[in-house]
């Protein structure tokens, strides 16, 4: 018998070739594969990712942007095509040849589409890919690490609601939180299954922990100490409580260190009042400044994520206000704020070699960090542990106790003084906590100088090369697409014990 749409079936048969300009129908589904592309209609379009999605096998995921991958199909090129037909031959079980061919093109034409903003179709070769090659690692990894760029990008666009793609082919609009609970969780759901098939991918573990630090979801602190547990067991980390994505295990590591032993801890605090002064002189600019007066050009401060190369800073905040002023931050001196503090900026060129060295390297930044009351920063782990972190107390109000403090590991939680400096080794979990026992009361900013350094031991310091040459996955950008001899680097060697 011919199915309704006209198109033979040949499923009852065995060994038969099809023509070019007939469908394969498979369980039920008319498979378009080799046809015109004028030829195929929309539901069978949508019928094959159907079809292809409702695999059992295949982590949870949001249905994809049917229609709008109609529309590139419709009017696309080969590589459209050549993805309908691949889920196709898939589909009706056609074996493949030259396997690793294959994954080195699609891998390719997965870029291309991430880079061109077409995640759903790069998502859609993943399905493909993770159908075939069900034991790849990287193929799971690669779908959480799309599935966790759409949430972020939906929750930091600032839109109230966005439309969640049907399998059908709609849509409808939803609140955008629960768009990125849906999207995040799905990403957490690939990152896992990356895990099961291979429990020592490092990449996974840190990307699977940063998404459950961002997004808090019930039992997320329990769930990154579980997996930190399990990292350690596979040699991923040496310590639960530091974490890193850059982890080099041969630097001695402990959460506090003494300032007395840093130059740049001493020359600070020796010129505690003339910094104190520059901000305070800074501030009054600020508050004197006028949209009609074109002669106080005097820059602003800005949310902590907002600028390039920042965002996931801005995940960090729970609550509260957490503010800047640049100094030394994206691989640059910031002249339209370091004018504003000269006498600062000479201390850090004379004194702040490994803070400086550290910012023009791309691997920190020196900023006044300002804190608002009812400011809480989530628990996390800095980038690398190739540096240590200054704060030297600016503004410090006077509150209660603990309201106003930093923890760091499992250390007892500590509190800022104006002129003296804190240093700890922020590879380790740490939070920031100020709250204030009467809202009706605003006891003011709480503002460090922060400035990250280079770890005194490490050996690349100043180096524009030091990710490379110190991490096997130290030029691995770990929110895009990684090759996947990059990702497969062994895990490193264990430090030497040190006092």
């Amino acid at each position: 018998p011919q199915p309704k749409n006209g198109n033979l079936n040949y499923a009852k048969f065995e060994n038969i070739q099809d023509s070019d300009d007939e469908a394969i129908v498979q369980e039920g589904v008319a498979l378009p594969m080799g046809m015109p592309r004028e030829a195929v209609k929309r539901d069978e379009y949508i019928k094959v990712w159907q079809a292809l999605l409702s695999k059992k096998e295949l982590p949870f995921a949001p249905a994809p942007d049917l229609d709008q991958m109609w529309g590139y199909y419709r009017h696309g090129g080969m590589d459209e095509q050549a993805l309908l037909d691949q889920a196709c031959e898939y589909l009706a079980k056609f074996q493949m040849r030259l396997p690793e061919e294959w994954k080195l093109k699609t891998h390719t034409l997965t870029r291309k589409l991430e880079s061109e903003s077409r995640e759903d179709e790069a998502r859609m070769w993943l399905v493909i890919r993770m159908c075939r090659f069900p034991d790849d690692p990287d193929t799971y990894y690669n779908m959480g690490v799309l599935l966790g760029k759409m949430c972020d990008r939906a929750k930091f666009g600032g839109a109230p609601k966005i439309r969640l793609p049907g399998l059908d082919g709609s849509g409808q609009l939803v609140p955008t939180e629960r768009y990125c609970r849906l999207f995040s969780k799905a990403s957490q759901a690939n990152y896992r299954r990356c895990l099961k098939v291979d429990p020592a991918h490092r990449a996974a573990y840190i990307n699977l922990i940063g998404s459950f630090e961002r997004h808090e979801i019930e039992g997320w602190y329990d769930e990154v100490h579980a997996l930190a547990a399990q990292a350690l067991r596979n040699g991923i980390w040496y310590n639960k409580w530091q974490r890193p994505p850059h982890f080099v295990p041969s630097l001695p590591a402990r959460p506090w260190h003494d300032p007395a032993a840093f130059p740049l801890c001493d020359a600070l605090e020796r010129n505690f009042s003339v910094i104190k002064a520059e901000y305070e002189a800074y501030l009054e600019k600020l508050a004197s400044r006028r949209d009609w007066d074109e002669s106080n050009t005097t820059p602003g401060l800005s949310e902590v994520g907002a600028r390039e190369g920042a965002l996931h800073d801005m995940g960090l905040k729970q609550s509260g206000s957490w503010r800047e002023v640049p100094l030394f931050t994206n691989c640059a001196a910031q002249r339209e704020y370091l004018v504003h503090f000269p006498e600062t900026a000479r201390v850090l060129q004379e004194h702040g070699a490994d803070a400086t060295g550290l910012a023009f390297c791309g691997g920190g930044d020196v900023i006044f960090s300002v804190l608002s009351p009812g400011t809480r920063l989530r628990a996390h782990c800095g980038p690398s542990n190739a540096r240590l972190t200054c704060h030297l107390g600016v503004r410090v109000p006077r509150v209660a106790g603990q309201n106003l403090s930093l923890r760091v590991a499992g250390e007892p939680r500590r509190n800022w003084e104006e002129g003296r400096c804190l240093v700890f080794d922020d590879s380790f979990e740490h939070d920031v906590v100020f709250e204030t026992e009467n809202a009706q009361q605003y006891p003011g900013d709480r503002v460090v100088l922060l400035a990250n350094f280079w770890h005194p031991d490490f050996e690349f310091r100043n180096d524009p090369q030091w990710r490379e040459k110190s991490d096997a996955l130290g030029n691995a950008e770990l929110e895009t697409l990684p090759q996947t001899a990059v990702m497969s680097a062994k895990a490193p060697t264990a430090p030497k014990a040190s006092g």
